[in-house]
Formats: structure tokens, sequence, C-alpha cells
């Protein structure tokens, strides 16, 4: 691969020698000619700190985070810590009634945090330095990759990760939380991402030249794995990239003239091949229990348009990085090329999930735009580099090595007096809380702390009118973290429940928060307008006898409902403790429950679907409880046993194997229990309605 110089001098037509004279090498020592080389990889490292120094000391000097998502990942890192941790498995009864963590969440973030944690460090500092660390690295990390695909040229590489200091601190860029900018990072809480990309990138340079030794495909094969076991959006990028390389490796191997070459080909198409394989059964201790109760994990597509991602600053942006992949296209390595196909897929699929593609298509664009971004600084590097080679503008390396010294210590003052003049500057204490701030929830935590006789429910504060909006997760997270049960928090995609209790919790609050998941009560504007006596008693139901709210609205409206015992008030929010007293922990049933033969999802569903969900989800909303719904993991009629333990049986499906003994045991039931058939077109069904005087206790 050429350097930029060099694509410049081949853009002209003509020859740039781009060697250093003799004479100049002569005169610096190896150690100092090895410190100018690291010179500008600690200077794009350090330079994005110093501007961003007031944001960085904010995050330093924060007691916990305050950032949407990011306060569910510091409470749940103190459960982990505490009760899970060296696990890659667990359960915690702090959110929606328990859930599992990490089951669904790829766990190489908090067991990192755990690992630290007992290595010595506080829980605080350990998890500020693996959320840290990542985003420090990330310039270099882009380096690195342009270095490897860009044929080693230090150059190009810098100018690369020059533009990705750029996208990281300019928020004109990236508008939307998308991630691994500092936005994303530290505002919106989006903290694995960045851990998984510089991970994602360190991969990839190590695999594009796994086949020149053992030791590289050793660590391919390990960097794979911990991308895996990190963040699932940049595991995906991962295997485009194996896709794209895989596709140049047999392109390769057909094109191969001589045997000498054939043999090469093969072996680097096998070994691409094979380390893949390794790294996925290094996971598959926690990818093969997930996947085998992923129908347990709560989600659906989320449709976000293109004119909401792109701003014109990114179109720019594009436009810089289309000029350096012109000026690289006939120069690449087999490595760039699988990378070029990769940006070109991860296009195609953005713009076609957020224009085209149906409501059920599952890519969420906007969790890959920070990843097509990012690894565009590659290209956009390209082009910075030409048109300072066309401009002649560079820097010379200093001849001696006092000189070296005397230039780098003069450039790093600079920039540290540059960082410290930033640090006076607001931030808006939008990422962690400072200490009098902190103040604010903390007094709401001490009284939890004494009050451990049931569920908390905290309000839902509106995103875009509320400045403390980002409390409500936080109290969450928090209350949680200390030993309390609540009913949400972030992680709501863990549990089943959160289709249920976010819509309760919802009906109390100035707020809504139903984000990616597909609940038919959230929506349901009939249920959102019952009178509060009843949503009061539906969450005392639940186990709730604490209710924490901040809007005035909720206020008034707890304030004069005869179902509230008490109020305390704590600065900005109040308390209001629901009357009665604490309620069971268990109760015995006084009927039988239902059985109900269905289909189960808790993924994207139409409205007019009836499934055990969504019957569940009716029931919820009638708030009638005295004849429970319970699921049966057996979907063939003629295999259902222990029917004797149930009061009445559902159906909505009517598989079988044997459908004479499925109707007689449905006749059997019927004759002493309920049966309850919903419609269908299917044979067991037309055959018990024909007949429908057999079944006395049916009902259709």
């Amino acid at each position: 691969m050429e350097s930029g110089r060099e694509i410049t001098a081949s853009s002209r037509q003509g020859v740039v020698a781009v060697a250093s004279k003799p004479e100049e090498s002569a005169c610096v020592a190896p150690g100092f000619g090895f410190v100018w080389r690291l010179y500008p990889i600690a200077l794009v490292t350090v330079f994005p700190v110093a501007l961003m120094s007031n944001f960085w000391l904010e995050v330093w000097r924060g007691v916990r985070s305050r950032a949407t998502d990011g306060s569910g990942h510091w409470g749940i890192a103190q459960i982990y810590n505490a009760s899970i941790f060296p696990d890659t498995f667990g359960w915690t009864h702090a959110y929606f009634g328990g859930m599992p963590f990490p089951n669904f969440y790829p766990p190489l973030f908090h067991w990192l945090v755990g690992l630290l944690d007992a290595a010595g460090l506080s829980p605080d500092a350990a998890f500020k330095l693996v959320l840290v660390a990542p985003m420090l690295l990330m310039p270099a990390a882009v380096w690195l990759l342009a270095w490897r695909v860009l044929g080693e040229s230090d150059r190009v590489a810098t100018c690369a990760a020059c533009a990705c200091v750029l996208l990281l601190v300019n928020m004109r860029f990236q508008t939307s939380p998308c991630g691994l900018d500092y936005a994303s990072t530290f505002v919106a809480g989006f903290y694995t991402q960045p851990l998984g990309f510089v991970l994602l990138l360190a991969w990839f340079v190590a695999y594009v030249r796994s086949r020149q030794s053992s030791l590289s495909a050793a660590v391919s094969c390990a960097l794979l794995a911990l991308t895996i076991l990190t963040n699932f959006f940049n595991a995906f990028t991962g295997v485009l990239l194996i896709v794209a390389t895989l596709a140049i490796d047999v392109l390769r191997l057909r094109g191969a003239k001589d045997g000498g070459a054939h043999r090469e080909a093969q072996r680097t198409l096998l070994v691409h091949f094979v380390t893949p394989l390794v790294a996925l059964a290094l996971c598959l201790f926690w990818l093969a229990p997930m996947f085998a109760t992923y129908e347990f994990f709560v989600t659906r597509p989320l449709d976000v348009p293109l004119g909401r991602l792109v701003t014109p600053w990114l179109w720019c942006w594009y436009a810089v990085a289309a000029v350096g992949v012109a000026l690289w296209f006939k120069k690449m390595n087999d490595g760039a090329r699988a990378f070029l196909l990769t940006l070109f897929v991860l296009a195609v699929g953005i713009v076609f999930a957020s224009t085209v593609a149906p409501p059920w298509f599952p890519l969420q664009a906007f969790r890959f735009f920070s990843k097509l971004n990012f690894l565009l600084a590659v290209p956009v590097g390209v082009a910075v580099a030409f048109a300072l080679d066309f401009f002649k503008i560079g820097v010379t390396r200093p001849r001696g090595a006092w000189a070296i010294a005397r230039h780098v210590c003069v450039v790093f003052l600079a920039v540290v007096a540059f960082g410290i003049f930033q640090s006076s500057r607001p931030t808006g204490g939008l990422a962690f809380y400072a200490p009098e701030e902190n103040e604010r929830l903390e007094s709401v935590l001490r009284f939890a702390r004494e009050h451990r006789d049931g569920r908390y429910l905290v309000e839902v504060l509106d995103v875009d009118t509320n400045a403390l909006q980002a409390d409500g997760p936080a109290l969450n997270a928090y209350l949680g973290a200390q030993g309390n049960e609540t009913m949400s928090v972030v992680y709501r995609e863990a549990s089943p429940n959160s289709i249920f209790f976010n819509a309760l919790v919802n009906s109390i609050s100035e707020g809504k928060d139903s984000f990616g998941i597909s609940s038919v009560l959230a929506d349901d504007l009939d249920f959102a307008a019952q009178p509060l006596s009843r949503q009061l008693e539906r969450a005392r139901w639940l186990g709730v006898r604490y209710l924490v709210v901040e809007s005035d609205a909720a206020k008034q409206k707890l304030a004069s409902e005869p179902g509230v015992a008490a109020r305390h008030d704590f600065d900005h929010w109040s308390v209001f403790e629901i009357g009665g007293g604490p309620a069971p922990r268990a109760r015995v049933l006084t009927h039988r429950p239902a059985l109900v033969v269905s289909d189960f999802s808790v993924k994207s569903r139409r409205r007019g679907d009836f499934d055990f969900m969504r019957l569940a989800q009716e029931q919820f909303a009638d708030g009638w409880f005295d004849v429970l719904l319970a699921r049966s993991p057996e979907r063939r009629i003629d295999r259902l046993a222990g029917l004797e333990n149930f009061g009445a049986l559902v159906l909505d499906t009517y598989d079988c194997d044997d459908e004479g003994r499925a109707f007689d045991l449905l006749r059997d039931f019927s004759r002493r229990r309920a049966l309850v058939l919903l419609a269908s077109d299917a044979p067991l069904f037309r055959r018990i309605r024909s007949s429908l005087s057999e079944f006395p206790h049916a009902h259709v």
C-alpha cells in the first residue's frame, strides 16, 4: 500500500520521494526516532482530553453516573460486583420483580469492572476506568487500523486518527445519540460501545495478518471473542468484516495463476475461516444459554428516519470520505478491500432500514450508524493526507535528540495549558452528578434505606420539558443497587414484566417510557385514562408501597388521593406512601389458575394478534386477578398433562399429533371445568364446534 504522499504523486503522474535523507536519520538516536513515531499517536490521544478537559473533570469528580442509560450500568455494576461476579449469568430482585443479568447482555464490560473491584480498586474507580480507557484509546485504535489497511503509512494513519478526534468531540456531526462519540457515551450512557469498538479495530488488525503467524491468529481469536462478549452491534460489524474478507479470499483463490499462489491463497482462506470459528467456540459458554432463552428477551425493531440521523456536517464527512475512497481505490491490499466492502454493506443496510424497509425488518439502523461514521475516518484520512501533500504542508522531524525532546515538550505543555484553560468552562452536569447535585438523590436514597417494606415506583419525567428527567432512571438504578426493589430500570429488555410495569408507571407519570418494547398496554389510551385509584390498587397488588414523584401534576393528584397514607418531601422529589400496610410477599390463590395454550412472544406483535402476552395484558388492564393465567410450555394438546391442577383451559392454538386423543382429552376436561376456545380454522377446532353439545362447559 502506498503512503499518502505517494497517492498524491500518483494522482499528479509524478514521483515524490518520501524517504528521509541519510544524514538526517543519522543525526537521531534510534530511541528518539521511535519517540518521534509515537509522538503523533500520543498527541491525538491527549488532545481530545485537553479539548474536553471540563467534561473529563466532571466524570472524574462525579459521585455517580447521571447519563440516561449510564445510571443503569452504574447501578447494576454494584449488584453484579456484590452478588454475581465472576459468573456471567445471574439474577437480581432489584428490578421488575426480578430479572436475569447479564444473561441477555454481553458481560465483558461488567465482568472487567468486577475484576478490578476484586483486585482492590474501589467500585467507583473500577467502573470509571473501564469506561474512560476505551475513549482514550479510540484515536490510537483508528490510527492502528488505518496504518494496517493503508499499507503501514504513518502519515495517513495520523490523519485518520485526527479525523476520528473531530467526530469524537464535535457534537454537530452526530446530533442523535448513536454511540461512540462523547455525547452518546457520557451523556446518553452507551458505555459498552467504545470498549467493543476498540476491541473490534484491534481484532481486524490482527485478523488481516493472522495468516502470517500463529501468534497473530491466536490474538485474532481472543480479540474477536472479547468483541462478541462486549457489544452485539460491534460483533455484527465484525461478522460483516469476516464475510467481506472471506469473499476477497475466494476471489483471490479463483484468480491464482500458479501452484504457489494457489497454495498461499488456500492457506489464507483457511486461516480467515477457522479463526472466527475458534472465537465463536470461546464464546459459547455465554452465547449458547443466551440463545436458548432468547424467546424471553423483550425487543422490537426500531425505525429511525434517515433524515433524523444525517446532518449537514455528516454530508461533508461523507463527501470527503468518497474522495478518499477514489484516491485509495486502485492501490488497496486485500484487507483494505474487505474493509471498504464492509463500509459499503453497512451503508446500504442503514439506508435500507431507515427508508424502505418494512416495520418488522430487524436491523436497528441507528445502532450501526456510528460504526459507519467512525470507520469512515480511514478514507477521510486518505483525503486529508492528499490535501496536505498537495499544499506541501507537513511537520519536519527536528534534527538531533535535543531538538526532538524540546519540540515534544513544548507541544505537550501547550496542550496541557490549553486543557487547564478549558477545564474552567461549565459543562451542564449531564454526565455525572456533582456532590451538590447528588444530594438531590441522596435524600430519597436515605429514606429508602430505612424503608424496605415495599417496592418503589419512580415517576418517568418528560424528556423534552423537565431538566431533571435523568433523575428518574438514576433513582431506579440506585434504589436497586442499595437493596431496595423498584418497578423498572433501563434494562427493560431483560424482563417480560416490563411490558406491564412500564405501562403502569407511565399511567402515574408526567412522561412516558416504552422505548424498545412492544406493549399494547403502553399504547392503550383507555388504560392510561383509568382512575388513579385503580392504578394505585394495581400497583399495591404488585407490591408497591412507595411512589417517588417530582412533577407538580403527579404530586397534586396523589395528594388528593384517599388511598395515599403519608407524604415525605425531599427538595424536588416527594415520596408518597400507599395506605394499607406492606403488601404480602406471597398470597394463597383463591382460585386455581387457567392454563393457556397459545403462542408466546415478547417481540414485536401486531395489535390484532392474540397470544398469551396479549391475553395477560388484557387481564392486567381489567385489574381482575382472581384467576391468574398460566402459560403452557407444551403446545400440543394431546400431550397436555396435569390438567387437574387448573380451573380452566384456554385454547388459542390447536396443534396436536393425535387429533382423536386431543378431542377426547378436551371433552373430558369440559365436563368438569371451563374450556375457553378462541375461533380458528384448525381442523380440531372445527370438529369440536360441530360437536359442541358434548362439551358442556365450553365457551367459544
